[in-house]
């Protein structure tokens, strides 16, 4: 073909499609990477999978057949499969299928028993209560009230680690599981490095009664199942958040401790409120930790505040004699002995780097305020002056002192550009200890500084006036992102 002034044109070759088929057997796995850039045109299209035959699920949360799932960039998961599957597969990936001759080969049969034997402890619980009632029913109404006999809660379970044991994934796994048997689960985790429904530099709670959302990269615990993100095709979570601003435990442990033991207060009252809530128990994940002392103190810590019974360990046996020589003799506030179980770490668990979890952390940020493919959102942006906002800050020094504040009132500069604050559950008028350890309502960031006007613009996820709640600077994450571009 030639058209007059351009001469010959060479004929368009086909794309070549990347579509394939991967076939699995039972306890077989296909483990996957979506690059974070991508060589192809349509780089943000991630990777799409269908599952065309058989069942396969993600940590525990079940493909639908013939639904065509996207997973974005800095995606790192796995499908597995217990009765075998095809899959349809297409999109940058990298990817490779783990084989197992046996199923008692594969490391996810210990997770799959670990979920039958709770799920047993589940059934003794409600049978406990069931019991109660009646006792209660022949006694009398009155009997009942005040009655000091409630059974102990369903299993509370403490996952704990080394770094890149794949705690997060046992997790999840443990709490899809037990909501696909009807329970409804409180998942917790007190490891700043992640957000749990939540941005990073918190811990969090919520509960877990409906199904996760396959496509999330976090696997079901990003912002994006919280209702402050806007609607979502999955049932959205509701979870109580205290913030840190910082990303690890170590670098503030006094404040640590004191929002572990807030957030497991507010554990242990909903167990006591809801009768499914309890039976399910709790699923708790915990921030990497060795044997080393501080570590050990923290970990008995969170065991002890939220009244763990069943302590489980991957992958380190020191790290697991060590619990067991430390809080083996200990009994729970339901009088409870406490068990331990040691897990092979999966040889499949992805390493997980510092420019995968910088990404990880930017999305976050971005999908708070602006969405992700499937959704769009708009933030809400206002400009506030210097004078109309009360903002205060983490002091820098990590060193802790008797007198060292909570909180300092912050000098509104350019340095804080960028920069997501925690909106606190208080009043602009309470002292700062109490702003400090206050419960968040939610996250705006500072899009712009303008100090010759003394004006702030702020993005917020939602409409309202912010000169009324105190709003906190925090040292994680840090402002390597532009919302605004």
């Amino acid at each position: 073909m030639s058209i007059p002034g351009l001469g010959q044109i060479a004929p368009q070759q086909p794309t070549p499609s990347t579509t394939r088929t991967i076939t699995l057997r039972p306890f077989w796995e296909w483990r996957f990477q979506v690059p974070r850039s991508s060589s192809t045109t349509n780089a943000a299209a991630g990777a799409t999978v269908r599952l065309i035959s058989g069942t396969a699920e993600r940590d525990g949360t079940e493909l639908a057949l013939n639904r065509a799932y996207t997973f974005p960039r800095n995606t790192q998961s796995k499908l597995l499969t217990y009765t075998g599957a095809t899959l349809e597969v297409s999109g940058d990936v990298v990817d490779r299928v783990a084989q197992y001759a046996a199923p008692e080969d594969s490391p996810q049969l210990m997770v799959l028993n670990l979920h039958f034997a709770l799920q047993e402890l589940r059934a003794a619980a409600s049978k406990n209560r069931s019991q109660n009632n009646h006792l209660d029913d022949n006694n009398g109404a009155g009997a009942a009230v005040g009655s000091s006999s409630m059974p102990a809660p369903g299993p509370r379970v403490m996952i704990c680690g080394e770094k890149s044991s794949g705690k997060t994934s046992v997790v999840r796994t443990l709490a899809a599981l037990a909501t696909r048997a009807g329970g409804q689960p409180l998942v917790a985790s007190v490891d700043p490095s992640e957000g749990l429904l939540a941005l990073p530099g918190t811990v969090s709670a919520a509960l877990f009664g409906t199904v996760m959302d396959v496509e999330d990269p976090a696997g079901g615990f990003g912002v994006n199942g919280t209702p402050s993100s806007g609607p979502s095709a999955v049932p959205v979570k509701l979870p109580m958040v205290y913030y840190l601003g910082r990303e690890r435990a170590e670098e503030d442990v006094p404040l640590w401790k004191d929002l572990v033991s807030k957030l497991g207060s507010s554990v242990r009252a909903k167990l006591a409120a809801d009768e499914m809530v309890r039976e399910t128990g709790l699923v708790l994940d915990t921030p990497a930790m060795t044997v080393a002392k501080a570590d050990m103190e923290n970990l008995v810590h969170a065991a002890t505040k939220f009244a763990v019974n069943i302590v489980i360990v991957i992958g380190s046996a020191k790290l697991h004699n060590e619990l067991q020589r430390r809080l083996g003799n200990e009994r729970t506030a339901h009088g409870e002995a406490i068990t331990f179980t040691l897990l092979d770490k999966s040889e499949g668990v992805a390493e997980r780097d510092k420019e995968f979890m910088k990404f990880a952390r930017e999305a976050a940020i971005k999908e708070y305020f602006f969405g992700d493919a499937k959704r769009t959102l708009s933030p809400f942006t206002q400009s506030v002056g210097f004078d109309d906002v009360a903002i205060y800050k983490i002091p820098d020094d990590s060193d802790f002192y008797d007198n060292q504040p909570a909180l300092e009132a912050a000098e509104v500069s350019a340095e804080m550009s960028h920069w997501t604050l925690a909106v606190m559950n208080a009043s602009v008028n309470d002292p700062p200890d109490t702003i400090r350890q206050a419960p968040v309502m939610g996250f705006v960031a500072i899009a712009d500084v303008d100090e010759d006007r003394r004006r702030l613009k702020i993005l917020s996820p939602v409409s309202g006036r912010l000169g009324n709640r105190p709003m906190v600077w925090g040292r994680w994450p840090e402002p390597y992102i532009n919302l605004l571009g």
